[in-house]
């Protein structure tokens, strides 16, 4: 079954920026190999994430992110059946608009979401500029 995974994190102590393209090249081989599409946006400060894919392969790639050093405090945001997928390849995206981080730390807030965190998402992940 196609599903959608959202989550967020915060970069650890020692990433930077610069060390971005050690995530683009290798992810969207590997998203490739195993039909995983998505996007994954970086803001400086917090990175947030959609994947697309069955669901046997997004909890591999789940357990993958759980060990991954670069990134800490790594939130599931959610997960959900689709019908279709939002982004048909794996894109990766950096925005520093002013009132993303507010937005993020929204959703990965254990409070109650005035409404989806899809219908959230959405809006912000199609906003960003895909690198």
């Amino acid at each position: 079954m196609l599903s959608r995974l959202a989550w967020s994190s915060v970069p650890s102590p020692t990433f930077s920026a610069a060390r971005l393209n050690e995530i683009i090249a290798p992810s969207r081989r590997n998203n490739e190999r195993n039909h995983i599409s998505g996007m994954l946006i970086f803001t400086g400060a917090q990175f947030l994430g959609i994947l697309e894919g069955d669901d046997h392969n997004l909890a591999r790639l789940w357990t993958r992110l759980e060990g991954d050093r670069r990134h800490r405090s790594l939130v599931r945001i959610g997960v959900e059946a689709c019908g279709a997928r939002w982004f048909p390849t794996w894109l990766m995206a950096y925005t520093d608009h002013a009132d993303l981080g507010a937005r993020i730390d929204l959703l990965r807030s254990p409070l109650p979401l005035a409404g989806t965190w899809s219908d959230m998402m959405r809006p912000i992940m199609m906003s960003a500029d895909s690198m």
